[in-house]
């Protein structure tokens, strides 16, 4: 599987800090399985890829939920961040109507 990334997330991925990558657990989602392998493209240099295997699989309603469990750093945001800050910056790329039609899920890279 692939999927796009922005330059910050991808660079916190190649860095190693950020291990849990956030998406709406869409049908292109539900495929996924511990194991999968995805490759991670930069959507502004797609000449950079990152292979990283599937760890973890764990779905959450919300992403307040989510974010909840896990560590702001691991999820690509800043050390101070909280809860509220993520879902909001969350919702700059997917909206409520999609977490609420699709859950989200939180994928441990």
């Amino acid at each position: 599987m692939e999927m796009g990334l922005n330059p910050d997330q991808f660079d916190l991925i190649r860095a190693g800090s950020k291990t849990i990558e956030i998406r709406l657990n869409d049908d292109k989602r539900r495929g996924l399985q511990v194991g999968d392998v995805i490759t991670f493209r930069n959507v502004v240099d797609e000449t950079q890829r990152q292979v990283k295997r599937v760890k973890s699989l764990h779905q959450f309603a919300t992403f307040a939920a989510l974010y909840s469990q896990y560590s702001p750093v691991s999820v690509g945001s800043a050390p101070t961040a909280d809860v509220a800050q993520m879902v909001a910056d969350t919702y700059t790329i997917y909206t409520p109507e999609q977490e609420r039609r699709w859950g989200v899920l939180a994928i441990g890279i």
